[in-house]
C-alpha cells in the first residue's frame, strides 16, 4: 500500500493534537503518562516506515513518501519527547 507511511504519520498527528490542545476534555487522562507513551509509539512508527521504505527501495519501488513521513514521524517523535521531558522537570 502505497500511501500506508502517510496514514500512520496523520493518525500519530492527530493523536498529538488531540493530546496537546483537547486533553481537558478527559480530567482523568494522565498528561505525561500519555506524552511518553505516544513518543514511544511514534519512535515504533518511524521504525516501521524505515523498514517499509528501505524493502521498497531493494525492490525497485518509489520511496519519496517514506521518507517525507518519516521526516514527520521523527519530528513527532521529538515533539512528544520534549513535551515530556520538560513536563518532567517542571513537576
Amino acid at each position: 500500500m502505497r500511501f500506508f507511511p502517510l496514514l500512520i504519520v496523520i493518525g500519530l498527528g492527530l493523536l498529538t493534537y488531540g493530546l496537546s490542545f483537547m486533553v481537558d476534555t478527559f480530567p482523568t487522562l494522565d498528561r505525561l503518562t500519555s506524552f511518553a507513551t505516544l513518543s514511544f509509539v511514534s519512535f515504533g512508527a518511524a521504525l516501521l516506515i524505515l523498514t517499509d521504505g528501505i524493502r521498497r527501495a531493494k525492490s525497485g519501488r518509489r520511496v519519496g513518501w517514506n521518507y517525507i513521513t518519516l521526516a514527520f514521524a521523527l519530528l513527532l517523535t521529538i515533539y512528544n519527547l520534549a513535551v515530556w521531558m520538560i513536563g518532567e522537570v517542571v513537576s
